[in-house]
């Protein structure tokens, strides 16, 4: 009787370490894979504030993403932080992306003022699952800085101050 309890329990937990292995093995191939993906701007549908679908691809302009949460301490920070050096971002498209409802989206754009105060500047809905199969989300704040030609050029995860991205996008040739 012992020996069938060690042998059941030595196939129990041989089986449970190849299962985590396996589990843990395909987790880091996914992030590999949304990690080569990023490094071209994925082309996304997403939702503007007035409820308008648009997709995101390359554009003459270099491209700075901002994954955010409205409720999210420092993305506010971030907000306004952004409305000081508004002048700074004319020759860059700037994307505030969120999974938030589009009734939040809009009432960040009430209180914050983005899309009035940066033309450049468009807050937009992306689906949960774009955000997180497209783009890898995982932390709000994140920031994205892509070329013209849609090359990842950079990547910011946490707050970050508006002086480290301007010096990126002055300092490289994406600007």
């Amino acid at each position: 009787m012992k020996k069938v309890f060690f042998s059941v329990l030595t196939v129990g937990v041989i089986g449970m370490a190849t299962l985590l292995f396996v589990k843990t093995y395909q987790g880091m191939a996914a992030k590999k894979q949304t990690e080569q993906q990023l490094q071209h701007l994925p082309s996304v549908a997403l939702v503007g504030l007035d409820s308008t679908s648009f997709a995101l691809h390359p554009n003459t302009k270099p491209i700075v993403i901002f994954y955010f949460d409205p409720h999210c301490e420092h993305c506010q920070n971030e907000a306004n932080a952004l409305k000081k050096q508004a002048n700074a971002f004319e020759n860059v498209t700037l994307l505030w992306l969120s999974t938030e409802r589009l009734w939040v989206l809009r009432e960040f754009e009430q209180k914050y003022g983005l899309q009035k105060t940066i033309p450049s500047l468009k807050i937009a809905h992306i689906s949960p699952q774009d955000a997180d199969k497209q783009f890898g989300f995982r932390t709000v704040p994140t920031i994205l800085m892509y070329d013209t030609e849609g090359n990842l050029t950079k990547k910011y995860v946490g707050e970050t101050k508006i002086e480290a991205i301007l010096k990126h996008l002055h300092g490289c040739t994406i600007y």
